[in-house]
């Protein structure tokens, strides 16, 4: 009779491109498909518009730009704003100082956001704005 909307998960398949560790990069990027980044990049890490992208940032891997992604899971520091047209996930290590605008939010416990979310609705792209000045979720 009620039917709750089960919520969606991303999972990790392959990624065409990595950016690892022991890597640093300077400059604005333009990805498709998959990009997992364990490193450190600084400038704007964008999806190339129309493709189904997928950025993982790992704990370890940090981006001080702009970003944006279809879908995203971050457990690392992201020091601007962040767009995600569909799915975003933020683990227990993420850390974003800027704003988000997303589609869909799931937040573990321990992310740290300094900045707005603002919620992009399915037809128009004119969600709520929620003003946060510091939010962390704490294991309790």
């Amino acid at each position: 009779m009620f039917s709750k909307k089960k919520p969606v998960r991303l999972t990790i398949d392959q990624f065409s491109s990595l950016i690892s560790g022991n890597v640093s990069l300077t400059g604005d990027m333009v990805f498709e498909d998959g990009l997992k980044v364990s490193g450190t990049i600084t400038g704007n890490v964008c999806h190339k518009p129309g493709t189904h992208s997928l950025l993982a940032l790992s704990a370890e891997g940090r981006i001080q730009g702009s970003v944006s992604s279809h879908d995203a899971l971050i457990d690392g520091t992201i020091e601007g704003d962040l767009v995600v047209e569909h799915v975003l996930e933020l683990h227990s290590n993420a850390r974003v100082r800027g704003n988000i605008r997303y589609r869909q939010l799931s937040m573990e416990n321990g992310a740290v956001v300094d900045g707005t979310l603002s919620r992009m609705s399915d037809e128009a792209d004119t969600g709520q704005v929620v003003e946060l000045p510091r939010l962390q979720a704490r294991e309790g």
